[in-house]
């Protein structure tokens, strides 16, 4: 019992130390206490966004580049270049940004395709004010494609229409043919683009040369032919002007790393809870789950999710009715189900995008939008209990025998009787006297009249040598009470 509250009076020390400042006052709207470090200012300078292989894929990507957006005009920039070389990535989150983050950039903004910008990104590279092709680059091929397989013809039929409507509207705003966007899209219409044909059922991809082919009294895409973002910027008349490259600050990069191994901190940090409670004092147990749930707030507050100490109380809250279960009022439910509610629901929450659940309630939460909000904290939460379950196991067959353990686990060999009782009345102890061979926390193991049981102390704590008798016994487990 010390143990347990030992952990949660650390842990609220932890939470404090993890988050300063953040009780004593309110923090200003949409800004984070932690999750960057002291950055070079933006102001008068040109940000370079760079859009690399597997960057369109990383959703935490997505995350930075809207800070990024933001920075840019909260600190008067003068451009952004997004320098393109990507395959392409995630449909929806590159549409989200294309729709709503690119179209809050106050300043010019430039495409780099640096040397391809295929699928997604060709999309992006719509979303920009002018378009600059490498040398030996390509742009499109940017149809709707499922990691998860075929995509059905008719849900194929929704998406595509949607992106087109979506994907026109920018390109249309920024000056771009839209139909040369739709070319790369959709291959079910034949486009004609005077040197350039797309046969029905093929998608457009244009090289540098072809991309500055004149078409209706102007380039077809690009604008212009460079080697590097020096050349854009000197045609684009930025020359001289400080150019910065956009990059995640070192406590970011933490933030992001930890939110996505946030199941796994779930998984530690319940496993480091059952071996506290498991072992003698305050040690090895709660000094790991600590640190796994510390991290866990402290990595998803950061970076930019729901968790915050609303959530944290609730966490600790959940945690201490479920001890009250356990060792003050066992047999009760209702504190163990409450607390194991609000410890479920309190992770799963701290896992949310705020941003994307902003986003989600101001479209008055759709179905596809909630889906996609709920649908990676679920998985990092089923993670972590199964992973958590399968640990507790493991640990409960395999500890014990673990040299480095075994002196710490309550385990204790015994010269008689056997481990479980034979079947028999499931009455038949009850009244009976014995003493506890191991701690009870709530269980352990009692000798009760020469026999060796597994009991459960029915007043919480029980230590090793004391002696105790049997209130009840249903067939599942034998209640004991210290005499």
């Amino acid at each position: 019992m010390k143990s347990i509250v030992a952990l949660l009076l650390n842990f609220c020390v932890l939470l404090g130390v993890a988050l300063p400042g953040v009780a004593a006052e309110e923090p200003e709207p949409n800004k984070r206490v932690f999750g960057k470090s002291e950055e070079a200012s933006y102001a008068g300078k040109v940000v370079v966004i760079k859009v690399g292989e597997k960057d369109l894929v990383n959703k935490h990507a997505f995350k930075f580049w809207q800070r990024t957006i933001e920075r840019v005009n909260d600190e008067g920039a003068r451009a952004v270049v997004f320098d393109l070389h990507t395959p392409g990535g995630l449909a929806m989150d590159t549409a989200e940004l294309i729709m709503v983050d690119m179209q809050k950039i106050k300043v010019p903004s430039f495409a780099f395709v640096n040397q391809k910008a295929l699928s997604a990104g060709a999309l992006v590279s719509a979303g920009t004010d002018a378009i600059y092709m490498h040398p030996v680059s390509a742009i499109g091929a940017a149809a709707l494609v499922s990691s998860q397989g075929e995509i059905p013809e008719v849900m194929r039929s929704k998406l595509e229409s949607a992106f087109n409507a979506f994907v026109r509207a920018v390109a249309k705003s920024k000056g771009h043919n839209p139909d040369v966007i739709r070319a790369m899209m959709i291959g079910d219409d034949y486009f004609d683009f005077g040197k350039i044909q797309v046969e029905q059922g093929e998608l457009l991809t244009l090289t540098a040369d072809e991309a500055m082919l004149e078409f209706e009294g102007k380039p077809l895409l690009a604008k212009g032919i460079v080697s590097s973002v020096e050349e854009l910027l000197e045609k684009e008349g930025l020359e001289g002007v400080e150019v910065v490259e956009a990059q995640p600050a070192g406590m970011e990069r933490f933030a992001y790393l930890v939110a996505t191994f946030s199941g796994l901190l779930i998984l530690v940090g319940m496993g480091g809870a059952y071996l506290e409670m498991k072992t003698p004092g305050f040690g090895l147990g709660g000094g790991i789950s600590l640190l796994a749930f510390g991290l866990f707030f402290f990595g998803n507050y950061a970076a930019g999710n729901m968790a915050g100490y609303g959530l944290m109380a609730l966490f600790v809250l959940g945690v201490v009715l479920v001890v009250i279960e356990l060792f003050v009022l066992p047999g009760m439910l209702v504190p163990g189900i409450l607390g194991a509610i609000m410890i479920l629901f309190s992770l799963f929450v701290a896992m949310i995008d705020e941003v994307a659940f902003e986003q989600t309630k101001g479209r008055g939460f759709e179905i596809d939008g909630v889906f996609k909000l709920i649908n990676e904290p679920a998985m990092h939460l089923a993670v972590g209990l199964f992973g958590s379950a399968v640990l507790a196991l493991l640990l409960m067959r395999f500890l014990p025998n673990i040299p480095l353990f075994n002196s710490l686990v309550m385990s204790k060999e015994l010269e008689t009787g056997a481990a479980i009782s034979e079947p028999g009345d499931e009455h038949q102890h009850e009244g009976m006297k014995g003493r506890t061979m191991t701690d009870l926390r709530p269980a352990g193991k009692a000798e009760i009249r020469g026999e060796v049981l597994d009991v459960t102390a029915a007043n919480g704590f029980i230590e090793e040598g004391r002696e105790v008798r049997v209130v009840s016994e249903d067939g599942l487990r034998i209640l004991v009470e210290e005499l």
